[in-house]
């Protein structure tokens, strides 16, 4: 996964200033900062390039070492320091490698142009290899992996649970016609529009394909109309002058069965069987 696909907005433990506004800030007005703002770096670029990096065990070491009085600019100056930066376009495992091999906890990513665009803390990576082992790179739904995984978590609850399978149809078609970019639009627009619909504390996956799956905690009543939501939005969405079309089956736990995977197996021969339906 390349880092311009993580979702990278700037923890609120990092600010950004240009070397012109904080060259005379002194070592000790930048601590007042730190403090005020619990933060513990700040990145210095000029003309929106990395520059600098300012942590608070700089700071530390600067006061111990009485450079209270210092300003940044002359501090710089007297403690230079290699800032490493990474391109967007990069992969988040080449970002590890180079944060490993420098021994560096702090890594600026940069755009095309080599202008600042976010940094990323060491201790981050273990949230962000965790999304990538959980969710889908095209979409940004959670793969078959985590599905399996949340159902085995659920299996044993005694709670209402429905299960919607969404398959595309005509797919294949659409992609030998259009091309594969525009099917890659197209997974992706079905992933939008099935988030729009499900709530926060639902669940959607991608399981593979053009093949999707719904989890929602709710009656066998709501479930019906979450999926009919679903598929009319999908058939009412056109692309390029390309109507989509899709084939849905839905169960619930425990209205059609009371074995969890059951009620999976039943979604699946549904949507099946739907698909054929329409296949005629």
């Amino acid at each position: 996964m390349k880092l311009k696909n993580i979702i990278m907005e700037d923890k609120k433990d990092k600010e950004v200033f240009e070397f012109k506004e904080i060259k005379d800030k002194t070592i000790s007005d930048i601590s007042r900062f730190f403090t005020k703002n619990d933060i513990n770096s700040c990145i210095i670029t000029k003309n929106k390039k990395p520059y600098y990096i300012l942590t608070a065990t700089d700071i530390i070491d600067a006061l111990v070492a009485h450079y209270d009085n210092m300003n940044i600019a002359t501090y710089i100056e007297k403690n230079p320091k290699k800032v490493i930066a990474i391109s967007e376009e990069e992969t988040v495992f080449e970002a590890y490698r180079l944060m490993r091999s420098y021994r560096i906890h702090h890594l600026i990513i940069v755009d095309k142009q080599g202008n600042y665009k976010a940094v990323i803390d060491f201790n981050d990576f273990a949230s962000y290899l965790t999304e990538i082992a959980l969710k889908d790179e095209m979409t940004g739904l959670y793969n078959k992996r985590f599905f399996e995984f949340i159902i085995d978590r659920y299996k044993n609850e005694d709670i209402e649970i429905g299960l919607i399978f969404i398959d595309l149809d005509n797919f294949k078609k659409i992609n030998d016609i259009y091309g594969h970019m525009f099917g890659d639009r197209v997974l992706k627009k079905v992933a939008s529009i099935i988030r729009h619909v499900i709530r926060d504390i639902d669940y959607a996956f991608r399981f593979g394909g053009d093949e999707f799956v719904v989890m929602v905690f709710t009656s066998n009543e709501v479930l019906a109309r979450i999926a009919n939501r679903i598929k009319n939005t999908i058939k009412n969405t056109v692309m390029d002058n390309v109507r989509l079309e899709c084939s849905i089956g839905y169960a619930h736990f425990p209205t059609d069965s009371n074995n969890l995977e059951e009620v999976l197996k039943l979604a699946d021969e549904r949507m099946y069987k739907e698909k054929k339906a329409n296949k005629r």
